[in-house]
């Protein structure tokens, strides 16, 4: 039952990964960065409700400050070069974490295999 829950857990860590890493990829495929940026920004401050990630000391994704950095980008002018820069890069870093996460998941499922 304990190994249950925590697989379970596991799963949902690697669930928030994978949409995470699908939406970053959506906005750096679109070819209008700030009107992408709007509609992703709704998607990440809906999954930060959904995850309860303010209530937790250490969320797996942070769902608000990834939705704020989309939102910034939204907000933003296409001269503020560097202010999108730099939210550009905290979105970079929630995708190297996202990546991580998927990453040891996928060792850990096939250590099990074998």
């Amino acid at each position: 039952m304990k190994q249950n829950r925590h697989m379970e857990v596991d799963n949902d860590y690697v669930q928030q990964a994978i949409i995470a890493r699908e939406i970053i990829d959506l906005y750096r495929d679109s070819q209008d960065k700030i009107g992408t940026a709007v509609s992703l920004d709704v998607l990440c401050f809906a999954m930060a409700r959904l995850t309860d990630c303010d209530k937790v000391d250490y969320p797996t994704i942070d769902w608000d400050n990834l939705a704020s950095n989309f939102d910034g980008i939204a907000a933003s002018q296409a001269s503020d070069v560097s202010a999108i820069r730099k939210m550009e890069n905290d979105i970079a870093s929630t995708y190297k974490k996202s990546l991580k996460i998927i990453k040891q998941q996928l060792s850990s499922h096939y250590l099990t295999i074998e």
